[in-house]
């Protein structure tokens, strides 16, 4: 048999390889249960948080570091993103408060707002305010972000947020 000569030179300097699967088998329970303790048992949240933990190790991989093939790495990143989701859940709940008020502008006593109520009100909405009020209230996006992907200015998006607002409120009223 007669070996061809490529006229490639092998890299002296490549990276020895590692066995990924291996890794991932061993790494995998310890990730998971760390974070189903940090979710509360909340299997779906899990889920999510531990398939971005490991998307994150697969883009530092890509990049080159294999430094980041480590447990401890993996669980500082997983408590990482754990943390950001539980502050958008914060700013998510505390924005949904803010426009869960009746027309004379009070909170409902003792009523906390279900984001699944919420929801529904919107889509009775009309577009543009539904549009506005989802991107900023739900998705979280500022009002100048919300501004720019709706071609209006920061000042016109605060009008537009203030008109959708009384238009969820007449509606939650209304159905009342």
């Amino acid at each position: 048999m007669e070996v061809m000569d490529t006229g490639v030179e092998p890299d002296r300097g490549a990276v020895p390889a590692f066995d990924f699967d291996a890794f991932y088998e061993a790494s995998l329970p310890i990730v998971y249960g760390y974070l189903l303790r940090l979710c509360g048992g909340d299997h779906d949240k899990t889920r999510d948080l531990t398939q971005d933990t490991w998307v994150k190790l697969v883009d530092e991989l890509n990049r080159g570091h294999l430094n980041r093939v480590d447990v401890r790495w993996l669980i500082t990143v997983a408590r990482s993103r754990f943390l950001d989701s539980w502050r958008r859940d914060q700013r998510r709940e505390r924005d949904l408060r803010l426009v869960w008020f009746n027309r004379s502008g009070e909170a409902e006593r003792g009523v906390e707002p279900d984001a699944g109520q919420l929801v529904e009100h919107l889509a009775h909405l009309s577009s543009e305010h539904r549009v506005a009020m989802t991107l900023h209230y739900v998705d979280g996006l500022p009002v100048s972000e919300v501004g720019t992907l709706m071609g209006r200015s920061t000042p016109a998006t605060y009008s537009l947020l203030a008109r959708a607002r009384g238009e969820l409120r007449t509606h939650i009223g209304g159905s009342r």
